[in-house]
Formats: structure tokens, C-alpha cells, sequence
């Protein structure tokens, strides 16, 4: 088993922070002297005096008049207030949750895998870790941190392989859920014995503020609401000791002072800084015993409330250009939401209104089938995992959102584009969720064509043809975080399946070369100048994208015949010879074909290509006879024809890259790249033609040829 490499040097640090604006830059090193300042007492006291509560000093840390460890246990187990999500009465719920005999043995084989210790995380496939689980290692390189002090922890050396995600995700104890889930539905105390004694283990391993796993707040704060589910579905059982309980108690009063002190409030604050919110929202909340959790509670709710205003655009998409991480924030934003209206907390209109936008933009996004296209950065994040429909489904299909977002505002609309993903609902909201799915609801319009102006994103759909195209900021202020140089890049579907996509994040630090791979201009559907990217890319900033080119919304319509695109950008402008890239996209709404031209203006001459990538389950395409600019796909069910309409266009060329359903996994897919070369202007006109069923060996490709062009010509795209 292998330590973690060496540190990154001095200059290499100094070198990485030239490149970045003066603004971040001061504001990076202030917020570094004032953390620098705050740990270091504190690691002298991790060292000489490490934290152990009495009970005693448990008692002496709350607000109850009790005198002896019995009754404060009595008074945890026993308390019928504050309300939480899990209560007798949802108890009464379980066949509703799992009506079948196989979503019940489904949900008792994950329970039984984390119960063995087995654990298939971030792309890791199933390892099996046994009873004496090493809490510090990546179990995936066999990288061990070491029991020190956290702040003195170095776990982003880039010239190593190793993923310091494998612990942390391990250590946000989302299978305690999973474990709780199983003890419901069958009562068998081996569920509560394999948590608690993970729960043990864990502590002895992870002193307070000691170890890797204490090493980022978001993480500390995402076990902290894992750790509160589980002690509600687990506190009756006989196997829960006075003890232990209290054990467990006096950690979730560490976890919060953990928090409070170890915000992620930098210069940029993105997911991270919300979800130490949240767990603050949580612990204050559920635990007022404490006398800190007032400062919890305020300090959370300033977090959760503000972070709405400033994370997520009046359009209702989140900061930071990705849809992964859409779904990760409205789910933070989410349950502690839920839990102060169960509370009596009131939460603000305006608030409320833009958590309702995040719900319709999720509609909107949601592909025919009840995918989601991957957009910017993906890394399987979440805060729960109430439902688990299997890794591939779990990770792309977020209509269980829209099931919570249809009871909680009354939306038809979301309920209905829900289809059967109403678990975690059942869980979150209880019989009201039960009463909105049984009840006949008022129809509601299928998810129309429709444009994010804040987010920059444009969706045109009809039926079961949906295209999503990108044309927004990199995000977090300007940061770009989370962002990927995909202006102007889509993912298309038609008629039963995906056929262009995003080719997703795979990893992060792990392979820092592969991680600006997939954040590269050419591995997304747009096209690339001079082999540059639109935005420049550097091997030891993975987590900034700088440089937001200015776009120009030239046009765009959506009508009940066609949508029109018309949109611009200048990524290229400081080459030495600038190229500007303007994109026209034509939706024939009853023929379900795609017209796209790449307009390139500027000056010089100049290498274009235009990429396409395609999902893996397209094994490999074929070109059309007699050397026509054309390829097809050759699947059961629906194809898609590739056509360049341009005279004397060259063939394309098609090779093998990669595409990354979820993190830490990629599967080969072809991509189709045409090219041309000379001076500006220059340009790309490629149709995208689905075909029901395969195309036969004596298509009449000439006709078709015709066919588009004849639309084309009709299009509005011929009047700019």
C-alpha cells in the first residue's frame, strides 16, 4: 500500500500563481494568511490535547436541565420534536416506496454489499474492503494519507495518480442510509450491527480535525446529514446502546463545530460553501439541544438563503455551467428547504421562486427518454441517495427531482415528466407525496423548445427529437470552476435514443491530463481553430477556466414549425490572426432534421475542424456510397445520417475517443471530424437527419441531399 507523492514545490506554487488575476490572487492569499493564523493553536491542540467529550461534557454543551447520561440518552431517543422526514407515519409508507418484491430485494443486495464492507464507488467497481475498512486510503491506487493534523495534509500532488475523492466519498457514509432503508423494511438488527460498527471504526480511525477525512468541509458536512438520517432510522433498535448513542451524539456536536469554524468562503464560493451550509441548516436545526446550534442555525440560514441569490441565476440554472452540479445544488438547496418548512423556519418568496425555476429547468433539460445531457463537470455528487436505480440510471436520470418539485408547488407538469421516480419524494414529503401521485392530474403541455438566457442554454424539442446546445459563461464568477470549453457544443436525441453527446468529466485529479482531455475544445461538438482552445487550458489550474469569450445572441425563435438559432463568440479573438465562430442552427420541427452552420470570420488563413461525438452505444458508422460527404449510423431502431451540404466537402474522417457516462468510467465512441483549411471566411453547413428505422443498402442519398437543401434554403438561417 503506497503513500501519497511528494508536495508540490514552492515554485511550481508561485509559478501557478501568476497566471491568476490580481483580483483572485490577493484575495486568495488574504484568505490563505487568515487560515494559516486559525490553525495554528488549534494544531497544537490536536496534538498535546486532543479532543475527548465526557458525557459530562456533553451535558454541560446543551441546554437541558438533566443530570446524568441516562436520561440525556432517554431524551435523543424519546424526542418527538424537531420534525424530520422519517417518523412512524412514514414507516406505514414502505410498500408504496417499494411496492414490488424486486425493489425490495434490490434495495436489501446494496444493503447486504455495505453491510460485507463491498462498495462500487466512482467508477471503482465493486471492492470488496472486508470488516477493517482503512478509512484514509484511495482504495482504488491503495494511497494511504496519514493521522495528522488535516490543514497539514497534502492530497492534490498532480504527478500522482492517486484520487483523494475515493476516502472522501467513502466517508460521506451515504450507504448508512442504505443500511437504515434495509433495518426498516425487515427489522433485522444485523443492518443496525454492520452501522454501528462502520460508525465505530470510523471514529477510531478519524479523531476530530485528524486525518484526510476532516480535510474539506463539504465532505465533513455531507456525512453530518448522512450521519443525522441514520440515527433517525436506527434510534430505536436494542443494538444502539445508551453509549453508543451518546457517542453518536457528541460527534454530530464535533462535526458541527467543524464546520463553523472550516467554511469554504474564499473568493469563490460555489457547492462547496453551500453544503457546509446545509449541514449547518441540518445539526441546528435538528439538535437545538446544543447550545451552539443557534449560531448553526443562523450562520446556515444566512448560507442557504444567500447562496440561492448568488449561485443561481434569475433563469433558475446554477452558476457553475454545469448540469451535474445542477442537480447536486438543488439538491443541497432541497431537503434542509423542506426541513425549515417542517419546522416553522420561514423560508423567503424570492427563494422559494428560484428553487421553482431550478425545478423547470431540470423539465426543460430532461431528455425523451428521462436522461440528462452532460454539461460541464460530473462527479456522481450528491447529498443522499435515497434511491439507487442501479449506478448508470441513478447518475444520468434526474426525474426524481421533478416528482419532489410537482408536490412541493403543485406542478402537473413536473409530475407527469417524473414517470415513475418517485421514491425519494415518498421519503422527503410522506403521504403528501402519495395523495399527488395517486390524484388525476390536470393535463399538462409536453416541455416546449426553450431558451436560459442567464445560463446560456437553448433547448429546441418536439416530440421525441431534442437537441440542447450550450452558448452561456464558464461560471463561478468568472472562475469556470466547473466549466468545459464547450461553446456552442450540443447533445442531440431522436426517436429512442442519444446520438450526439457531451463525452462528459471522467476524472478529476487523478490524471490531470485526461481531465483537460475532456475538458478540451475538441472533445466537444463545436469547432476548433489552429488545434487552440477557446479558452486556454493549464495543467496545474484543473479547477479554473479564465478567459470568458463574449457571445452574441444574434437571433432566436421557437415556433410551433421550426426553432432558430443565431448565436456568436469571440474564444478565438487573441490569436494572432482573431476568428470569430457564429453558429446557426435550423430545427424543422416536421421533418425532425437539424441544419447547422459554422460561419468563420476574422482574418488569416486558418485549420478548422468541426467534431462530432457519439454516444458508445454507436458501435460505428458508415459512409455513403460514391464518396457523397455523408455518414449513418446502422442500429436497431431510429438512425442518424450525418450530411455535409457543401459542395466538394471532404470526407470526413472518423476515429475512436472516449466518452464518460459517470466518474472514473469512459467507454470508447466514434467521433466524425470534418475539416478544411484556408483563409477566412470559411464554413461548415452539416445536416443531422434521423431515419426510423436503418437506412436500407439502396437509400437514395442524392434525394435527401435534396430534400435538406430545399429546407434550407426555406430556412430563416438564409435571410442572416
Amino acid at each position: 500500500m503506497g503513500n501519497r507523492g511528494s508536495p508540490v514545490s514552492f515554485s511550481q506554487r508561485l509559478q501557478k500563481a501568476a497566471k491568476l488575476p490580481p483580483r483572485v490572487l490577493l484575495a486568495r492569499v488574504y484568505h490563505k494568511l487568515v487560515h494559516r493564523s486559525r490553525h495554528v493553536a488549534r494544531r497544537w491542540q490536536v496534538r498535546y490535547f486532543p479532543a475527548r467529550l465526557s458525557n459530562a461534557d456533553l451535558l454541560a454543551a446543551t441546554t437541558l436541565n438533566l443530570h446524568n447520561a441516562a436520561a440525556l440518552a432517554a431524551h435523543f431517543r424519546t424526542r418527538t420534536s424537531p420534525d424530520f422526514f422519517l417518523s412512524p407515519e412514514s414507516r406505514k409508507l414502505l410498500p408504496r416506496i417499494f411496492p414490488t418484491d424486486e425493489s425490495r430485494a434490490a434495495r436489501l443486495r446494496l444493503a447486504d454489499d455495505a453491510a460485507r464492507g463491498c462498495f462500487d464507488l466512482l467508477g471503482s467497481g465493486p471492492v470488496d474492503l472486508g470488516n477493517d475498512i482503512n478509512w484514509h486510503t484511495d482504495f482504488k491506487t491503495g494511497t494511504t494519507w496519514p493521522p495528522v493534523y488535516f490543514a497539514d495534509i497534502d492530497y492534490s500532488d498532480l504527478s500522482q495518480p492517486y484520487d483523494v475523492k475515493v476516502p472522501w466519498e467513502l466517508s460521506r457514509a451515504q450507504h448508512f442510509v442504505t443500511l437504515g432503508q434495509a433495518y426498516w423494511l425487515t427489522g433485522d438488527e444485523k443492518y443496525t450491527r454492520a452501522f454501528l460498527a462502520q460508525w465505530q471504526s470510523w471514529q477510531a480511525a478519524n479523531p476530530p480535525q485528524v486525518g484526510v477525512n476532516w480535510a474539506c468541509t463539504m465532505d465533513v458536512a455531507i456525512r453530518a446529514v448522512n450521519w443525522v438520517w441514520a440515527f433517525y432510522f436506527f434510534k430505536d433498535s436494542p443494538a444502539f446502546t445508551d453509549d453508543l448513542l451518546l457517542a453518536f451524539v457528541k460527534s454530530i456536536f464535533q462535526h458541527g463545530q467543524h464546520i463553523l469554524r472550516n467554511l469554504e468562503d474564499g473568493p469563490i464560493r460555489g457547492n462547496h460553501y453551500l453544503s457546509d451550509g446545509v449541514g449547518l441548516v441540518y445539526l441546528g436545526l435538528l439538535f437545538p439541544e446544543f447550545k451552539e446550534a443557534a449560531r448553526w442555525r443562523k450562520k446556515g440560514l444566512e448560507i442557504l438563503f444567500g447562496e440561492m441569490r448568488h449561485q443561481v441565476y434569475p433563469d433558475g440554472a446554477d452558476f457553475e455551467a454545469s448540469i451535474p452540479y445542477h442537480r447536486l445544488v438543488l439538491e443541497l438547496f432541497l431537503s434542509p428547504i423542506l426541513l425549515c418548512r417542517r419546522n416553522g423556519v420561514s423560508v423567503p418568496d424570492d427563494v422559494l421562486a428560484r428553487l421553482e425555476k431550478m425545478f423547470e429547468f431540470v423539465l426543460a433539460y430532461t431528455k425523451p427518454d428521462g436522461t440528462a445531457p452532460i454539461l460541464g463537470d460530473a462527479d456522481d455528487g450528491r447529498l443522499l441517495r435515497l434511491s439507487q436505480p442501479g449506478l448508470d440510471r441513478e447518475f444520468s436520470d434526474h426525474r426524481y427531482l421533478l416528482a419532489i418539485g410537482a408536490v412541493l408547488f403543485n406542478r402537473a407538469d413536473f409530475g407527469r415528466a417524473a414517470g415513475d421516480c418517485w421514491e425519494e419524494a415518498l421519503w422527503l414529503l410522506g403521504q403528501r407525496a402519495t395523495e399527488f401521485r395517486v390524484a388525476e392530474l390536470p393535463a399538462a403541455e409536453p416541455a416546449a423548445s426553450a431558451h436560459f438566457p442567464d445560463a446560456g442554454i437553448f433547448v429546441m424539442r418536439h416530440a421525441a427529437y431534442y437537441l440542447l446546445l450550450d452558448a452561456g459563461p464558464n461560471g463561478q464568477d468568472g472562475n469556470g470552476g466547473h466549466a468545459h470549453n464547450d461553446l456552442f457544443s450540443f447533445e442531440l436525441y431522436a426517436g429512442d435514443k442519444s446520438f450526439i453527446v457531451d463525452p462528459g468529466a471522467y476524472v478529476y485529479t487523478a490524471d490531470y491530463r485526461a481531465r483537460n482531455l475532456f475538458r478540451s475544445t475538441a472533445y466537444h461538438n463545436t469547432v476548433q481553430v489552429d488545434g487552440r482552445e477557446i479558452c486556454p487550458l493549464a495543467d496545474d489550474a484543473l479547477f479554473t477556466l479564465t478567459g470568458d469569450p463574449t457571445v452574441t445572441l444574434h437571433r432566436w425563435e421557437s415556433t410551433p414549425t421550426h426553432d432558430f438559432l443565431d448565436v456568436e463568440h469571440d474564444g478565438y479573438r487573441r490569436l494572432s490572426q482573431p476568428v470569430f465562430h457564429r453558429r446557426q442552427l435550423y430545427f424543422d420541427k416536421s421533418a425532425g432534421w437539424w441544419i447547422i452552420r459554422d460561419l468563420l470570420t476574422g482574418d488569416g488563413n486558418h485549420q478548422f475542424e468541426l467534431n462530432f461525438h457519439l454516444a458508445a452505444h454507436i458501435p460505428e458508422l458508415h459512409f455513403a456510397p460514391d464518396n457523397r460527404p455523408a455518414l449513418f449510423t446502422a442500429v436497431s431502431g431510429t438512425n442518424l445520417a450525418l450530411v455535409s451540404l457543401l459542395p466538394h466537402t471532404p470526407p470526413p474522417e472518423v476515429w475512436q475517443g472516449w466518452v464518460s457516462p459517470r466518474y472514473g468510467v469512459r467507454q470508447p465512441a466514434p467521433v466524425v471530424t470534418f475539416r478544411c483549411a484556408g483563409e477566412v471566411p470559411a464554413e461548415f453547413v452539416t445536416a443531422l437527419v434521423p431515419h426510423p428505422a436503418p437506412f436500407p443498402a439502396d437509400f437514395d442519398w442524392d434525394a435527401l441531399v435534396e430534400q435538406v437543401l430545399a429546407r434550407w434554403r426555406e430556412s430563416p438561417a438564409r435571410q442572416h
